[in-house]
């Protein structure tokens, strides 16, 4: 919700006439949100005014009663009492009272979409301001004017024009204009992708706002401030903030903001797995959209309930709620909405079998979209019949579909490219053009590659938001089909780890110093901007598609397409700029004969992409590469991986029920691979394969775990691998151990822990409780010794570069907090060879608890400590049992004398297994090595 400033004269002081005190009664009340009040207050007070010729009162209360409308969603009233008293003002030459009017003017042609004039009426606000030397008109037009600007695309113009407003606001000591200024820059901030700059801005708007006794800005910074904790991933802080929006709202009969409040609340809850509570408080969101008459918003709630029901695979649910919103929105002649719905009802009913009512409700959607004339609306229909085409196993109609729409999805923008370009690719290969349906994989794939954020069809949502691997594995299979298995290889490693280089740009950099990972994150930054303008484009054809602002859609285009020259410059730059190490972060191009030459004899390196029906697997070893496929879709994949997990975590059974779920899972993903003797695995999972412990494979023709035979070690892709041979330096000799455990109180067995360490290692040194601060471990990071971290480890799947460490805080440091996220870790200049990290699904996101954020492979705390310097990184999938967690550690750091890492891990899983105390693989098949693997001997020095 954008914050305007819409009344900004008050009664002249002193003036004790009735209309007067009338006006101001009406202005009080028009603060509290109370418009039907406020309005007959004004109306009392323009028919006093009247009588007694006072001009100046009538203005303004004219002003201010258009106001009430324009509040309550009646433009049209608004607008003809506006320019009435506009009118009157410049018949009685009250010039002190232009601005307002000007500015009552703009807000409406600014809420009607109507971008070139409501910029042009600003800028008369601000003219007639400065010619009365108005401070305060000048701070509420730079505030309005920001938000036309925002529209526009003018991000920085619209931040410029924001920052104006906030110093004139604090000059004049006006707390309720500070707020807003606040507001909106946290608002802009959130759009072009800095939420962190967004909550400081937020935080700061809500004590002025308390101050003015502003209740309904206070509302709606509280709202923003949880999209922007939500856009961070910390969706604990956005559901409290959220929650406190909500009860604010309802304290003071807020009902449209409090609406909107629970919408976002449920679309947070919904982000987290929780979607029996987001479906509650959408239906409650609904209920008071129903009540205070806003259809169009009562509908929306019912088809984000249908996306709910599609996502949880209740079909019929989803078709009810679809086709309720789609009455809803048909009875209030919302139009672009009933488009959605019909898009969305043709794929449900698609999905059904009911192809008769699917071309029905697409036909319905092909009326609306000829009749509104809105680009938007027809790159939407054509991805939906070429989906639907798609799905029926018609590759001509495909083709014919995508060619008739060329023109539109040219310059629908990256999303839509992606999604045109894999549909042309599966009609291509299906039709046996393999070259052709390479070149367009190839468009598809390099598309998905510009796409960094959730904007993009509201109406394709709920088909497309999810799987954006479907581009890669398009390709890989065409490749596959073309019999080029090192090509196929690369476009699947590709297709992984992309979760940190999309949030590059969230957090502010310490450094200006032109390093990869500025040069990254200038170039995401265009990205972010280039989803900001499409979302713009779409936003102004969605509001009146029969009569959008053709001006502002057109500068809107302008600035889009200089954006994308802009990014690919940068593209042809980056090529040749950045160094290895970005691959680690997601980026830069695989080769398979590099990665083919680093790998030593005797080991092999197991790549998987995980598609919709089934999963590719590749098989590589120094003399040879070759593909397999293991049958089992998406969800059953993760389903097995799920309940594999859920029984290892049970050690009240006899561990029969895991290991023939593990046994499966072998005869899946390690059988058809045909591995052989390699003595080493290198994996690089992918999807829920990122949560499967490989280790813990059975092997049903020999009754072994894969460990048993196999020293298995994790990579984040197969692209890390030559990158971190390269650079390895065999560091670990001697190398000193540094052990953490700062929460031992909590966490008692963590001492044991690191005590089990200091008993193994000579000169080991332990730091425990309050001495284990953020700052303490950051400097035995930047040194030659081994780290070992004993403490929570909390993953942030929806933005991981705020994934981080727990330890210690010291106050008087704001970089020593007790928080060591991932975007200071990608700062640092690790010089430790190994970082052991024994904590919480340190190895992982938490994209486990959900099945709605998966897709991608999360970006770990692992994969930063390897970007960052370290050779090495041990992390966990699970929080291992105490005790098993010091023998672990123990075993560990004994074998880490005479082998390296990968041979160390492996041991200590052995040893454990064969311990009657530890041989459930809970306790050993959590722990994943992560890094180069390179053959050393004499690590750490071990006290005898």
């Amino acid at each position: 919700m954008r914050t305007s400033e819409d009344e900004q004269q008050a009664a002249t002081v002193g003036d004790t006439s009735a209309s007067a005190r009338l006006y101001r009664l009406g202005r009080e009340a028009y603060v509290r949100a109370e418009y039907d009040s406020a309005r007959l207050l004004l109306e009392s007070a323009r028919a006093g005014a009247e009588e007694t010729g006072d001009s100046a009162t009538v203005a303004r209360a004219l002003t201010l009663t258009g106001l009430t409308w324009y509040r309550q969603g009646g433009y049209d009233s608004a607008r003809a009492i506006g320019e009435r008293a506009l009118d009157l003002k410049l018949r009685l030459a009250i010039a002190d009272e232009l601005s307002s009017s000007y500015n009552m003017l703009g807000l409406i042609a600014w809420n009607e979409s109507r971008l070139t004039e409501a910029e042009e009426l600003f800028l008369k606000t601000a003219e007639a301001a400065v010619a009365e030397n108005e401070d305060r008109a000048r701070a509420v037009v730079g505030i309005n004017r920001g938000l036309v600007l925002t529209d526009l695309g003018r991000f920085a113009d619209a931040k410029t024009s924001f920052q104006e407003a906030l110093a004139t606001a604090r000059e004049i000591e006006e707390p309720r204009l500070e707020g807003m200024a606040l507001t909106n820059l946290g608002m802009l901030a959130v759009w072009t992708g800095a939420p962190l700059d967004a909550i400081t801005y937020l935080e700061a708007a809500v004590p002025p706002y308390r101050e003015a006794e502003e209740v309904f800005g206070e509302v709606n910074a509280l709202g923003q401030l949880g999209t922007a904790y939500a856009a961070l991933g910390r969706m604990g802080e956005a559901i409290v903030v959220l929650d406190s929006a909500v009860r604010l709202a309802q304290d003071r009969d807020m009902r449209q903001e409090e609406a909107a409040n629970l919408e976002v609340l449920a679309e947070a809850y919904r982000t987290v797995g929780d979607c029996e509570r987001a479906l509650d408080l959408y239906a409650q969101a609904e209920a008071i959209n129903a009540e205070v008459g806003l259809a169009s918003e009562m509908g929306s709630d019912q088809r984000a309930r249908a996306e709910i029901y599609r996502q949880l695979g209740s079909l019929e649910m989803a078709r009810e709620f679809a086709e309720r919103a789609l009455a809803t929105h048909q009875a209030a002649g919302a139009q672009w909405e009933a488009f959605a719905d019909h898009i969305l009802l043709a794929d449900l009913f698609d999905q059904m079998g009911m192809a008769e009512a699917a071309t029905t409700h697409l036909g319905e959607a092909r009326r609306i979209a000829e009749q509104c004339d809105a680009r938007t609306a027809r790159v939407d229909l054509a991805l939906a019949e070429a989906g639907l085409a798609d799905r029926a196993a018609q590759p001509r109609r495909v083709l014919q579909v995508l060619e008739r729409s060329r023109m539109d999805l040219a310059v629908g923008g990256y999303d839509s490219e992606w999604k045109s370009e894999t549909l042309r690719a599966r009609a291509l290969a299906a039709l046996r053009h393999l070259d052709s349906a390479a070149a367009a994989g190839r468009r598809a794939v390099a598309a998905v590659e510009r796409v960094r954020s959730s904007f993009g069809s509201g109406a394709l949502r709920s088909r497309y938001a999810t799987f954006r691997v479907d581009a890669y594995a398009t390709l890989v299979e065409i490749l596959l089909a073309r019999g080029d298995t090192m090509t196929a290889f690369e476009v699947a490693d590709a297709a992984r780890g992309r979760m940190l280089l999309e949030q590059l740009g969230a957090t502010r950099q310490p450094s200006s110093e032109k390093t990869a990972l500025a040069a990254l994150e200038e170039r995401e930054a265009v990205l972010r901007e280039i989803d900001g303008l499409q979302a713009k484009v779409r936003e102004m054809e969605a509001f009146d598609p029969h009569n959008p602002d053709s001006a502002a859609i057109s500068e809107l285009d302008a600035r889009l397409a200089a954006a994308r020259r802009r990014f690919e410059r940068l593209e042809v730059q980056a090529a040749e700029q950045y160094p290895p190490d970005v691959t680690l972060l997601g980026k830069g191009a695989t080769s398979a004969a590099a990665v083919q030459r680093s790998m030593r004899p005797n080991e092999a390196l197991l790549e998987y992409l995980v598609t919709d029906d089934r999963v590719l697997g590749f098989a590589m070893t120094r003399e040879s590469i070759r593909n397999f496929e293991a049958p089992i879709s998406r969800e059953e994949l993760a389903a097995r991986v799920r309940l594999a997990r859920g029984l290892l975590a049970d050690l009240s059974g006899d561990g029969t029920h895991a290991r023939a779920v593990l046994s499966g899972l072998h005869d899946l993903l390690i059988a058809p691979a045909e591995i052989g003797e390699a003595g080493r695995l290198v994996v690089v999972p992918h999807d829920a394969l990122s949560y499967l412990p490989f280790a813990a494979l059975v092997d049903a023709a020999t009754d072994r775990y894969l460990v048993e035979d196999h020293d298995v070690q994790m990579l984040p892709a197969a692209a890390a691998l030559p990158v971190l041979r390269d650079r390895a330096s065999g560091e670990l000799r001697n190398a000193r151990v540094q052990a953490f455990a700062p929460f031992v109180a909590d966490l008692p067995a963590t001492r044991t822990e690191v005590m089990a360490i200091r008993d193994v290692t000579a000169e080991a040194i332990v730091v425990e409780g309050r001495r284990a601060t953020e700052g303490r471990v950051r400097d035995a990071l930047q040194e030659q010794a081994i780290v070992h971290i004993a403490s929570h480890g909390v993953m942030n799947a929806r933005s991981p570069l705020f994934s981080r460490l727990e330890l210690s805080r010291r106050d008087s440091r704001t970089d020593d907090d007790g928080r060591l996220e991932v975007h200071e870790v990608l700062q640092l200049p690790i010089r430790s060879p190994l970082v052991f990290l024994s904590g919480c699904e340190t190895g992982v996101g938490t994209a486990w608890s959900t099945s709605f954020t998966r897709g991608e492979d999360y970006a770990t705390l692992a994969r930063s400590f390897l970007y960052a310097g370290a050779q090495y990184v041990v992390a966990t999938l699970w929080r291992i049992e105490d005790e098993g967690a010091a023998a672990f550690a123990e075993q560990f750091y004994s074998l880490l004398r005479t082998s390296g890492p990968v041979e160390a891990l492996a041991g200590a899983q052995r040893a454990l297994q064969l311990d009657a105390r530890y041989s459930s693989p809970y306790h050993w098949a959590g722990y994943r090595l992560n890094g180069a693997g390179a053959q050393t001997e004499g690590y750490v020095s071990v006290q005898r």
